[in-house]
């Protein structure tokens, strides 16, 4: 058997715990970042025929209403 002295113990035991902490947090953040990137980056529409509000890609300057089909420009903030 190892023979550990009970401060290097919960040395090992605090290190692992903080690690995988911070593994965690890295894992998440990354994931919420990559996820979420795609929706944030979309431009948003207003429809002036029906009021209907709808999103399109990214960098188009004008879409078709997707429940009236009329071409309306972006909203600019």
């Amino acid at each position: 058997m190892i023979g550990l002295d009970v401060d290097i113990f919960f040395l090992l035991y605090l290190g692992s715990g903080f690690a995988l902490l911070f593994g965690l947090w890295f894992y998440y953040d990354w994931k919420d970042k990559h996820l979420f990137e795609a929706q944030r980056s979309k431009v948003i529409y207003h429809c002036i025929k029906c009021s209907q509000i709808y999103t399109g890609a990214h960098g188009s300057e004008e879409c078709d209403c997707p429940q009236c089909g009329f071409t309306n420009g972006r909203l600019r903030f």
